[in-house]
């Protein structure tokens, strides 16, 4: 027994010294299996699972390579079958590694699937990337996980000034262990998709992504440098492209808010004077808008006055977006039509010179609506002046017809407006609401006497086609009214249509605690009570209650960076409102911060959603 487990044992080192690697005795790869498949809509550019042997037959460019980085396939791991791609790179200088798809002309919306395992990291504080999505040469969008401190999973965004933004997936990956992973991007400039599942669960979706790109012309795996050092292996990958189908004429698209115009950067704008800015085209928008939605703050104004906003290259209307008085800050948001030119003129009808602010939230596409629920923008026009009869006494409504007058349908749903206070006798406020409907617990506008005050409105038509604006005083006021346009009836269903809802309470802190200086408060707005659990944008009217300081309110999609950006500014102990459109985050809330050295109280009235 002894000679023979000796010649065992001889015959064992014989084969392990003689002969090659085990791997090229049996053939490494099953170039027969079936290839991965998905449910994801889209022509598919790649469905691989590497046992072909090679990159270039697996479908992807030639791999790019330098120094002691290198991109082949393997059979050291698997997911599946035999082999997977197989992506090394050193610390040494200059290594890198890396392998790309091209993506079909005009492709812009793209699903990437594939498995993934890091066997080994590279320099902490550095990533291994996962996938990346490029337009040109330019890496926009991608997935990586961070190497040390347990892999965290990460997102990267690069704005459209190609500032990057990091979100962490709150999922850490281990080392040496297979990994799902799928994330799907439409590439639609300041209002991209960006969506990421992990293992099956979906860790990100926001259709408020704000890039700079309208395409995605390339897919790359592997580093990029040598920092991103380590062993990553690749399997089972599907790479489907597409062109997603644009949104329906007059359907919303809300952004990220964004600073498109402040002159304090330039020069005031001159007494009875008018500026213009661009919107189509600039920041990710497309080039041919129908309307823009943006909050318009006017500020160190010399004089008293008003803003006029209308379309660049048409007459000026007799309308008004914002009054304010000398050295105000004065806020409102505006709904109005883009010119030719694709820019937006503001006219400053005062005694003296006047600065301007806008924070652009959204736009409407162009082209003629047709879908229950997508926005008319109109010429502004006045529908309401009570100077030219009789002030509206307190505690008593006012209706006026809307559907079937001044260039509005009989069928239309909801009506956009700004709404003016002038001449109050004493404080109070006004509620918007459907003409035969219950007065609801409500404000739109709120102001102390001897104040103008404006504010847009958004609100439902009632069935008799009028609107009733209620005055909540002890004394009478004066009221204007300047259509800004309407909402197609019907039951909306396309993205980006407008479901209006109210107005209803839906936030207010003095039922609990104020908000603090520099501190935010996040509300539910998805899945609330008749809300869908999922939207896309929500507006609503915003009032602050005895400030303790001066400061202003910024709304924004819960779990975003909070913007460079303002919609409702104030000074101590003012009430002040505001309608606001802004983004829903993906997990349905939106956050208000309170930027302030005092607390803040704050009140939000639903006026609708866009629907998802």
């Amino acid at each position: 027994m002894g000679v023979l487990a000796a010649l065992n044992l001889l015959v064992l080192a014989g084969l392990a010294v003689g002969s090659s690697p085990a791997s090229a005795a049996v053939p490494t790869c099953q170039p027969g299996a079936p290839q991965p498949t998905n449910q994801y809509p889209g022509t598919t550019v790649i469905a691989t699972n590497f046992e072909s042997g090679a990159l270039t037959t697996a479908g992807f460019s030639a791999a790019f390579t330098a120094g002691t980085g290198t991109a082949d396939v393997s059979s050291a791991q698997q997911h599946s079958g035999r082999c997977s791609a197989h992506v090394h790179v050193t610390t040494a200088a200059g290594s890198v590694a890396n392998f790309s798809a091209p993506l079909p002309a005009g492709s812009n919306e793209v699903y990437a699937d594939g498995w993934f395992n890091v066997t080994q990291e590279g320099v902490a504080g550095n990533n291994v990337p996962y996938f990346r999505f490029f337009n040109g040469n330019t890496r926009f969008v991608d997935v990586y996980r961070s190497n040390g401190g347990g892999g965290p999973l990460w997102l990267r965004v690069a704005a459209p000034d190609g500032t990057l933004g990091y979100t962490p997936m709150k999922v850490n990956v281990p080392l040496g262990t297979w990994h799902h992973l799928v994330t799907h991007v439409v590439s639609n400039g300041s209002a991209s998709t960006v969506e990421v599942w992990f293992d099956g669960t979906l860790l990100y979706s926001s259709r408020q992504v704000a890039t700079g790109f309208t395409a995605v012309t390339k897919m790359q795996l592997g580093a990029e440098h040598r920092r991103q050092a380590g062993d990553s292996f690749i399997d089972d990958v599907v790479i489907k492209a597409g062109k997603a189908a644009g949104q329906l004429p007059g359907t919303f698209t809300p952004i990220a808010p964004h600073r498109f115009l402040d002159t304090r950067k330039s020069s005031p704008v001159g007494a009875d004077q008018a500026v213009s800015f661009q919107v189509a085209g600039a920041n990710g928008i497309p080039a041919k808008v129908a309307a823009v939605v943006f909050n318009l703050t006017v500020t160190e104004a010399k004089s008293n006055g008003f803003i006029t906003a209308y379309p660049s290259g048409t007459v000026k209307p007799n309308a008004s977006n914002l009054n304010f008085g000398a050295n105000q800050n004065v806020p409102n948001l505006v709904t109005v039509r883009v010119g030719a030119d694709g820019k937006v003129a503001l006219f400053n009808r005062s005694n003296g010179t006047s600065h301007l602010i806008a924070d652009v939230t959204g736009y409407y596409t162009t082209g003629t609506p047709a879908t229950p629920g997508a926005f008319q923008s109109l010429a502004p026009k006045r529908l309401l002046d009570t100077r030219s009869s009789l002030a509206l006494a307190g505690d008593s409504p006012v209706s006026l017809q809307v559907a079937g007058a001044n260039g509005i349908p009989a069928t239309a749903a909801a009506v956009v407006f700004n709404l003016t206070v002038t001449e109050p006798k004493k404080i109070g406020f006004i509620t918007a609401y459907a003409s035969g409907s219950q007065r609801p617990n409500a404000s739109n506008l709120n102001f102390n006497a001897g104040q103008t005050v404006p504010n847009l409105v958004t609100v439902p038509i009632g069935p008799d086609g009028k609107v009733t604006l209620f005055n909540r005083s002890g004394g009478s006021s004066h009221l204007i009214a300047d259509v800004a346009g309407y909402y197609l009836g019907g039951t909306p269903s396309a993205t980006g249509a407008f479901k209006a809802t109210g107005p209803s309470r839906i936030l207010d802190t003095r039922n609990a605690t104020a908000v603090r200086p520099d501190s935010e408060v996040s509300f539910q707005i998805a899945g609330t009570t008749g809300i869908p659990a999922k939207v896309l944008a929500a507006v609503f009217n915003l009032t602050v209650v005895s400030p303790q300081a001066i400061g202003f309110i910024t709304a924004y999609p819960s779990g975003t960076i909070r913007p460079d950006a303002s919609n409702l500014n104030f000074v101590a102990g003012q009430t002040v409102p505001n309608l606001v459109s802004v983004p829903v985050g993906s997990d349905g809330k939106v956050t208000l911060f309170n930027r302030s050295a005092g607390s803040s109280q704050l009140i939000a009235d639903l006026a609708g959603y866009f629907l998802p």
